[in-house]
């Protein structure tokens, strides 16, 4: 078995080999098919060397060399090329070989005097031709060999060979032999293991190609989830916000005693805590409800003209009773740049500004501050800064503070709850506008977050110039 003599598993199986064999053919066809039709015109100009050293037999080995091999060589060279699948490329080989040799042998065989020294030659140059040439399989390679020596041993004593020429010829054929011999060998040797690579390559890149795919699928089934999840989301959200909303009111009805006094005072602080509640419950719903839209490339911005101190000052106010109950103050730092407008949409703005002193509220320390200030950059764009001292970040933790859900590792931070959607739709909100948003923090000492604004949403008829001076301005 070849298989044993390779030792390759990949070819104990039939169809393995049979595939090996076939691509090998494919690989050799277009040289084997030159040299196939080639070669009958190199051993007709041999008719040459009978002219010379056949005498009486020259006419007979020319009407042999001209007539009846050349033709059968090139009829089996055609049949190689149109018709190996039928026949079988080694039988054809075997059939194309077998025609020169069988000449070669009869000539050596009844050849007499000096050219009897001299056609065994032809004897080596067909078998270096097939080994040089054709590049037959090893298997075939060494039957041809057996088969062809054999039989030229076996006219050599009918023969008018030397006896010194028959050692010399001998020594030579067998040496040759088993050179071309071992050479095939290493060489479909060389050729399985190439084949052998090709295939594990193939089976490598045919399952990447299955993994890949595998992954676009998954990748297009999370995509879906997502979406679900983003429109469940946002269904739930706008289906709390109604009850929500009643609840908020009904307690504030109650808790200010729009309609009597409420007895016992208890129940009064009770709609309180509840109207407080709900509205930390509402801001939440509208949170997620703001995060799924965006997802979807829902969420609706509506770009108008507005005076930016303004909208800074209502983000301010809207802070206010959450700074007092911290124990925080907010400062708004001068200059306040007045009678600057910017076209955008006022509410998102408002929003974005109030998640960001929230942000800075909740992680400030008890009688800390939080300063709130605007200024041009240097491209002519204005950027919204909000300055606390309060517990800052890691530097690991501020990217991760930018997606949904993600909060700052630290027992301070867990224990102020929160689902982690503020700057997540802060940085929505910027990105919406064409702008960006900056996070600047050191652990244990200040955090900076500023939210910039392209140049081309900032009309300012007033130059830097004309600002007043810093100062601090207490508004909570």
């Amino acid at each position: 078995m070849v298989s044993a003599i390779f030792k390759n598993r990949l070819f104990q199986e039939p169809g393995a080999e049979r595939e090996f064999v076939q691509r090998n053919h494919r690989r050799k066809t277009k040289s084997r098919v030159f040299f196939m039709y080639a070669a009958p015109i190199a051993y007709a100009a041999h008719v040459i060397l009978d002219f010379f050293v056949a005498g009486d037999h020259a006419t007979l080995f020319i009407l042999l060399r001209l007539c009846l091999v050349c033709p059968g060589m090139m009829f089996v060279a055609y049949l190689f090329n149109h018709h190996h699948r039928r026949f079988g490329t080694d039988n054809l080989i075997c059939a194309y070989l077998m025609l020169p040799t069988l000449n070669v042998i009869y000539m050596c065989a009844v050849v007499e005097g000096m050219a009897a020294d001299v056609y065994p030659f032809g004897v080596m140059i067909i078998l270096y031709c097939c080994s040089a040439f054709i590049l037959p399989s090893f298997r075939f390679m060494v039957r041809y060999s057996v088969v062809f020596l054999a039989l030229f041993w076996a006219v050599f004593p009918y023969s008018a060979i030397s006896f010194e020429a028959a050692v010399a010829h001998g020594f030579f054929q067998i040496m040759g032999t088993a050179v071309n011999i071992i050479g095939v060998y290493f060489l479909e040797l060389t050729e399985r293991r190439q084949h052998a690579n090709e295939i594990n390559l193939e089976e490598m890149i045919s399952d990447l190609e299955t993994s890949e795919r595998n992954i676009r699928d998954l990748y297009h089934e999370a995509k879906k989830a997502d979406r679900a999840k983003g429109e469940f989301l946002a269904v739930v959200s706008h289906e709390l916000r109604t009850p929500m909303n009643a609840i908020i009111g009904f307690s504030e009805i109650i808790s200010s005693e729009m309609l009597g006094k409420v007895q016992p005072v208890q129940y009064r602080e009770y709609a309180q805590h509840i109207h407080s509640s709900g509205q930390q419950l509402l801001h939440i719903i509208n949170d997620i409800l703001d995060l799924s839209r965006a997802e979807m490339n829902k969420i609706e911005f509506v770009h108008r003209e507005f005076d930016l101190s303004t909208a800074v000052r209502a983000a301010i106010v809207s802070c206010r009773e959450n700074a007092r109950e911290a124990g925080v103050s907010i400062l708004q730092v001068e200059p306040f740049l007045h009678d600057v407008s910017v076209t955008g949409d006022e509410a998102r703005i408002v929003q974005a500004l109030v998640n960001i002193i929230g942000n800075g509220i909740k992680f400030s320390n008890t009688g800390g501050q939080v300063e709130v200030c605007t200024a041009f950059t240097v491209d002519g764009g204005m950027k919204l800064l909000v300055t606390d001292y309060g517990i800052g970040i890691s530097p690991e933790d501020v990217e991760q503070i930018r997606k949904p859900f993600q909060q700052a590792e630290s027992a301070f931070s867990r224990n102020t709850g929160g689902l982690g959607l503020g700057l997540a739709i802060c940085s929505i909100i910027a990105e919406a506008h064409g702008g960006k948003l900056n996070i600047e923090s050191t652990l244990g000492e200040r955090t900076c977050v500023s939210l910039e604004l392209p140049e081309v949403l900032v009309r300012a008829p007033k130059a830097l110039d004309d600002t007043p001076d810093i100062g601090l301005a207490e508004i909570a």
